[in-house]
């Protein structure tokens, strides 16, 4: 037997361990696996609108990442580390103006994932089965995409409960390396395609996937991102940047207006 439910439900859940002998339960960042034996019970968010439908596209995701290890391989501990960010001081755009200086930022639509298929590790049939998949809105639809990617990279902690009182049975987090090297890799490589187009154009600031640009350069960066293979959505703002021993950041609003810091790193 098979149950899915919200997150929030899990203390539900564990106040009822006390009539099982063994209960264990499996944890990432997402979601929680009550395993009682013969019944399972998966909590994650969105439980009612998702359910087994991103389970599958995790399970998907993860039979492709190892056909692709099977007949790609890859570099082990090649992608240790994410370059997430960059600021270019150098850019010439920055003022001293109060009023802050006219960027553009220039947004990849569903940067890793579109790497993710064009680099192999996702099939076709994958992207066919997420492109079939029903979504209430846009945010649902991203979060399955990050669910299924970040699948990869997940660490698992186990806890074991014996009639409801945890037992002192430590087991060690659990982690499939490979899939989370190919996951640094993905993420890696569309790290330097943000590096490429920054250095191109010269661009203030880069965060993730989203690039800051001066507005004159818009057609240029999104012809360059487009022969990359991704698409891309504008905006335009003004940005500030605060700079100081200790904390640093780039400032620039959003489309509601709320103002956004993002970090810049003090060498």
């Amino acid at each position: 037997m098979v149950v899915y439910d919200d997150l929030e439900s899990f203390y539900k859940y564990k106040d009822d361990f006390y009539r099982f002998k063994k209960v264990t339960v499996l944890k990432t960042k997402y979601s929680i696996k009550i395993d009682y034996g013969k019944k399972k019970v998966f909590l994650n968010k969105d439980a009612e609108s998702q359910g087994t439908n991103v389970l599958g596209l995790i399970n998907r995701v993860k039979r492709d990442t190892q056909n692709y290890i099977d007949k790609v391989g890859f570099e082990k501990g090649k992608a240790n580390d994410i370059f997430w960010s960059y600021y270019n001081d150098e850019s010439g755009m920055i003022t001293d103006d109060a009023d802050g200086f006219e960027v553009a930022k220039i947004d990849l639509s569903s940067a890793y994932w579109t790497k993710a298929i064009n680099g192999g590790v996702v099939g076709s049939d994958t992207k066919k089965y997420f492109e079939t998949m029903n979504f209430k809105d846009v945010k649902e639809k991203k979060s399955a995409r990050l669910k299924a990617l970040g699948s990869l990279a997940t660490v698992k902690s186990t806890e074991i409960y014996e009639y409801g009182k945890r037992s002192k049975e430590i087991v060690p987090p659990i982690v499939n390396e490979n899939f989370r090297a190919i996951y640094m890799g993905i993420c890696n490589e569309v790290a330097k395609d943000m590096q490429t187009v920054l250095s191109y154009f010269d661009a203030v600031y880069y965060y993730w996937d989203c690039i800051f640009v001066d507005p004159k350069h818009i057609e240029g960066v999104e012809e360059m991102f487009k022969n990359l293979g991704y698409n891309c959505t504008v905006e335009r703002h003004k940005a500030k940047v605060f700079k100081s021993k200790y904390i640093s950041y780039f400032s620039c609003p959003n489309m509601k207006g709320k103002t956004v810091e993002y970090s810049i790193k003090n060498n």
